[in-house]
């Protein structure tokens, strides 16, 4: 049994036994010879019932007490309480709302719905036979307690309708937590992965190759100073470049221009588009350009794998109070449906991006049809994650 089932078996069996003292007082103050002499044994015996399924459920075999047997036994019980406590006249007669109240906890619209009804009919055949019933001049009593007990019905079903919504979605949101998870550390693997191999077959082999020309240097091999600069200046490229796209100190050193134009040659190289970046000179530094960073990487990544464009304009500029990153291309634009599937199939960086801008206070959108291409801007406070925290300790 999972925990969540084995709380909603809890919950129900202490429902169960606190309609005991409720219908002990409820009885106390009706007319005396409202209840029959079988009353005290139905009350002895349902409170045994309630206080022995109580017990089963607290020593962890609630299995074996619980379902849809249990569901009748109850509704008989109950039917015998009403009855012998005065049928119609019965100042018990709220217990029937126990069952929809119950099968509600199940988050079963359609059980509660069903034991909603089976509750109502079990009231109609308690009372209506009823010695003490007198018709037609009690229709209206039965007629207002058959609609009071509908109309708890009808609330239960709807709360059983509601929370099962909210319970699904919850799970769909810890599903999509855990892979956002996963893809963060799957990230991290790679990029590890691609440093290391930069570093092994680039930087790593032009300093072998550095110092075979500083020994060929040093026997006189004709052009071994020149071999030997050019392996130096190549490392240097090649180290300098990955040290520019660690962030932010590639920010600090360059600003956020150098670093998109980066990230854009790159990309188009990749994609085989020509990329252009226009940055506004008062957003050169700000607090939120490690994350329109992060964003353009995503977004750029993106349209090299799945643009097929022949041109992509990433700009940065203010929009209102706030900082707008737009990545527009020229390609084939985003299928129906593949955004909702992309968490399914754990490709979620978008989704991750989306989760990662929310949190700094901002919003992303995405334009996109096939004969147009794909927009899509991200707009974030210009003070970036920090200042929206500030912000929300301030509100």
């Amino acid at each position: 049994m999972t925990a969540d089932r084995a709380s909603e078996v809890r919950g129900i069996a202490l429902l169960r036994l606190a309609l005991v003292p409720v219908a002990l007082l409820g009885t106390a103050t009706a007319e005396p010879d409202a209840t029959t002499g079988a009353y005290p044994w139905v009350m002895a015996a349902f409170a045994l019932y309630a206080l022995a399924g109580l017990v089963v459920v607290l020593a962890r075999r609630g299995a074996a007490f619980t379902g849809t047997g249990q569901a009748f036994l109850d509704l008989v019980l109950l039917a015998l309480v009403v009855y012998t406590s005065g049928g119609p006249a019965s100042p018990l007669t709220y217990v029937f709302f126990v069952l929809p109240i119950a099968a509600a906890l199940r988050l079963s619209p359609r059980l509660t719905a069903a034991w909603s009804g089976l509750a109502v009919l079990a009231y109609l055949a308690v009372t209506l036979p009823h010695p003490r019933t007198t018709l037609p001049g009690d229709w209206q009593l039965v007629a207002a307690d058959s609609a009071a007990l509908l109309w708890v019905a009808g609330a239960a079903v709807m709360l059983s309708v509601l929370v099962g919504l909210r319970q699904r979605a919850l799970a769909e949101l810890a599903a999509t937590r855990r892979a956002l998870v996963q893809q963060t550390l799957d990230a991290e693997a790679r990029e590890r992965r691609r440093l290391a191999e930069q570093l092994h077959d680039h930087a790593i082999q032009n300093v072998l190759l550095a110092r075979q020309e500083v020994t060929d240097l040093a026997r006189g091999v004709p052009g071994a100073q020149e071999r030997l600069r050019a392996a130096l200046d190549e490392t240097d490229r090649q180290l300098r470049r990955e040290v520019f796209q660690m962030h932010p100190l590639g920010l600090e050193r360059a600003g956020l221009t150098a670093v998109l134009e980066s990230l854009a040659d790159e990309a188009a190289e990749r994609g085989s588009f020509a990329a252009t970046v226009t940055v506004a000179p008062e957003v050169e530094r700000t607090g939120a350009s490690e994350l329109l960073v992060s964003a353009a990487r995503e977004l750029l990544g993106n349209a090299a794998k799945h643009a097929h464009a022949t041109a992509v304009r990433v700009t940065v500029a203010p929009e209102g109070e706030d900082l707008a990153l737009t990545v527009a291309d020229d390609g084939r634009g985003i299928p129906d449906g593949r955004l909702e599937s992309a968490v399914r199939d754990r490709h979620i960086g978008v989704a991750a991006l989306i989760e990662r801008v929310r949190a700094a206070g901002g919003e992303l959108r995405i334009v996109t049809a096939e004969e147009t291409g794909t927009t899509v801007q991200v707009r974030v406070p210009p003070g970036g994650p920090d200042a929206q925290a500030g912000r929300r300790r301030g509100g």
